[in-house]
């Protein structure tokens, strides 16, 4: 996984998907993993794959703060990991550890190990061909690898889709290029007869002219996606807020903007490629029994609107003697 997101997990996400989808993710996705976390046995082990910034062992860790039941949690992941548990109020029954730079294709814990291998919104991320069979190895025979994955078609990957094809545009290129060359163009800014003199300079009216234009195209493509991508937000830094910075300042603000686009335009090409359509989904599940495990059960996870927010997989590992 590339240094995209290890600092997109220090920004304190805990989605792989930021700020596109809020309001029921939390309610839904908790009432599904309170259905698993149920039939947990006493002292149980849990290990969370992908785990980003702990949002599963944390949401464990809750689920038994009133109950006798006690148990550990481990959260991996191979970018770092940025909570500090030492500044949240945890639960004393379920002892939470969260580990970095573990890739799930070479896990170091023993064969069956763990009472369920859990991940949300990351395993896919994987080479599936080798986590898989890892997540199956580390797990104990009779239990269950329980995975909330990106289906192809919801609404998280439909609407970071869209961003993705708007920075990829030619007008978000143009955007920069041309606030680089109004930067220049307006020179050093100071006070209102500064102000006045770029108003009256025919080439920065013509280069805020060409900004504008290009913003505009951007907002009639696709308005939310433009919106979602922050761009405009980089504009106005710099425009509004950063107008009187220093030259060097400006250029400095412009290339962060510029980055920050280019890592958004990576993980959301990332993200769009590991979501999972029905033909890829197949192609997971079609060696369980050589893996001695069996598909348990798959669903569509979808909304009070009938949105579909993704995938719910559970896999179950063969007891011994029965697929070996």
């Amino acid at each position: 996984m590339s240094q995209h997101w290890d600092e997109y997990w220090q920004q304190g996400h805990l989605t792989s998907f930021g700020e596109s989808f809020t309001g029921n993710y939390s309610g839904i996705l908790e009432t599904i993993w309170h259905q698993d976390f149920k039939h947990l046995p006493d002292n149980f082990k849990v290990l969370d794959l992908a785990t980003g910034n702990g949002a599963l062992p944390l949401l464990l860790n809750q689920f038994f703060k009133d109950a006798s039941k006690k148990g550990t949690v481990v959260g991996v992941d191979l970018a770092q990991i940025n909570t500090d548990l030492s500044k949240l109020d945890l639960s004393e029954q379920v002892e939470v550890s969260l580990v970095s730079h573990v890739d799930c294709a070479n896990l170091p814990y023993e064969d069956n190990s763990f009472d369920q291998v859990i991940s949300q919104y990351g395993l896919e991320y994987s080479d599936l061909t080798h986590s898989i069979p890892e997540a199956l190895r580390v797990l104990r025979p009779g239990r269950q690898l329980s995975l909330v994955a990106h289906h192809s078609r919801s609404m998280i990957i439909n609407r970071n889709r869209r961003i993705l094809a708007l920075i990829n545009q030619q007008a978000t290129y143009e955007v920069f290029v041309t606030m680089g060359k109004l930067i220049e163009q307006m020179g050093s800014l100071t006070n209102g007869e500064d102000l006045q003199r770029i108003k009256q300079d025919a080439h920065c009216e013509r280069l805020r002219g060409e900004l504008n234009q290009s913003i505009s195209l951007l907002a009639q493509t696709d308005e939310e996606a433009l919106k979602d991508s922050e761009l405009l937000t980089y504009v106005a830094s710099l425009f509004q807020q950063g107008l009187f910075w220093p030259i060097e300042k400006k250029r400095q603000y412009l290339d962060f903007a510029r980055t920050q686009i280019d890592t958004l335009r990576e993980r959301l090409g990332e993200l769009v490629q590991a979501s999972i359509d029905e033909l890829a989904l197949s192609a997971m599940l079609a060696n369980l029994i050589e893996l001695g495990a069996s598909l348990s059960s798959v669903k569509q996870i979808e909304d009070d609107n009938s949105q579909v927010l993704g995938w719910k997989i559970v896999i179950n590992k063969l007891s011994r003697g029965n697929g070996h």
